[in-house]
């Protein structure tokens, strides 16, 4: 009797996944012929099997007719979530759309988390609106995070939500400051502040780091306190090794260039800048007065040193007096502005010897007022020039090659 009883649960326990593989592989027109080939003892649950299919197929209808999910997003999310009416859902979609939510909104929120449309919204929703709403965030905003970020209405209200906003303020110190973070750093309410980000800002606070830094931190590079605190500490080592003072940003960004860099890419990067000439020294001086510019892809380091060493014939340790050449955009900002001033040296209206800075650094105000617009009536076409268009080649100047940049400004 015993594994009677046992045989009959096995099979009502597999036969939602016997339907949904079937549904999956060759559609709902194939169940019948699949059901007819499986063992009497398993076709006897037909009015089980019955009832999963209508389940499936009201899941289906229910995601695509009022959730707005094509039919390919819909089968995608019936693995995940299974749908015996439309009560409870709608009450979830109501409660949704009264604060703000949009189709788009819905749309995106359940093919990410369609989980919420099992919730009670008046326990597990509302609550956290109602929350949100109370720190000054209008329903705009928190329909574009929560529909961004669905997991934030996962999270317990008491245990993470509240604990990490009065976190966040204790550092941030006001309302205003923690809704900017919820605007654009939503995913801070998602990590146990106190735990895992609290000890990390002590060590800062320790080194005589400034609280507006410990803010700009939280803000702007969370990604700093956000790693496993063995790595953090040495990262922290390392850049007060090299010199970095914690007082200073320059602090932030390299620890920034440390926390999303393994020691091999880092490696990687010295060796580039060591093929075009570089002494450690060299590079040493350059990370500690621009470290983003090792987060510079290396194919962009290339084509930056390529194109000045090669096409504009500066010697590769000049472009280390001026390392933010690597965060400018090539093709938009270097090489246009580089191509004027050959034209320029070319016909003796500049001296040979400029450096890289004079030409890449003036905003494009300054560039213009300074080498197009004073030179146009000997270089007419100076400013065709600048813009690209016209055909370098009559110039006797090689364009460079178009790469795939990062960092551009």
């Amino acid at each position: 009797m015993c594994g009677f009883v046992y045989r009959r649960l096995s099979y009502a326990q597999v036969l939602p996944n016997i339907y949904g593989c079937v549904v999956q592989n060759l559609g709902t027109n194939h169940v019948d012929l699949c059901l007819g080939l499986l063992p009497s003892s398993i076709r006897s649950f037909s009015t089980n099997i019955e009832q999963v299919k209508k389940d499936h197929s009201f899941t289906a209808s229910y995601l695509i007719n009022s959730c707005g999910l094509s039919p390919e997003k819909a089968k995608s999310v019936l693995k995940r979530i299974k749908l015996q009416s439309a009560e409870q859902p709608d009450s979830v979609l109501k409660v949704l759309r009264n604060h703000g939510f949009t189709a788009a909104h819905i749309t995106k929120l359940v093919r990410m988390r369609p989980s919420l449309l099992l919730a009670n919204p008046e326990r597990s929703i509302l609550p956290k609106f109602e929350f949100f709403k109370s720190l000054g965030i209008t329903d705009a905003e928190l329909a574009s995070v929560c529909s961004s970020t669905p997991a934030i209405l996962g999270h317990s209200l008491e245990n993470l939500l509240i604990p990490n906003y009065k976190f966040l303020k204790s550092v941030l110190l006001s309302d205003a400051n923690v809704i900017k973070s919820f605007r654009k750093k939503s995913w801070l309410f998602q990590q146990d502040l106190a735990k895992n980000v609290s000890p990390k800002l002590t060590v800062m606070r320790e080194l005589g780091m400034p609280e507006p830094f410990i803010a700009l931190i939280l803000t702007c590079f969370a990604s700093i306190v956000l790693q496993k605190f063995e790595k953090f500490d040495q990262n922290v080592k390392k850049v007060i090794e090299m010199g970095f003072d914690p007082q200073k940003c320059g602090f932030i960004h390299a620890m920034q260039v440390f926390a999303a860099m393994s020691q091999s890419t880092w490696e990687q990067k010295l060796n580039v800048f060591r093929g075009w000439g570089w002494s450690d020294k060299d590079i040493m001086l350059v990370f500690r007065k621009c470290p983003n510019c090792m987060n510079t892809s290396e194919s962009k380091i290339m084509n930056v040193m390529d194109f000045l060493v090669n096409k504009m014939g500066w010697q590769s340790t000049d472009i280390a007096l001026y390392p933010d050449v690597f965060l400018l955009s090539l093709e938009k900002r270097v090489i246009p502005r580089c191509l004027v001033i050959k034209v320029l040296q070319s016909k003796g209206l500049l001296k040979k010897n400029l450096s890289p800075s004079t030409c890449v650094k003036p905003v494009e105000k300054l560039f213009l007022d300074r080498f197009v617009t004073k030179y146009q009536e000997q270089v007419p076409q100076l400013f065709d020039i600048f813009q690209g268009k016209i055909d370098l080649l009559e110039l006797g100047i090689i364009r460079y090659e178009q790469e795939p940049e990062a960092n551009q400004l």
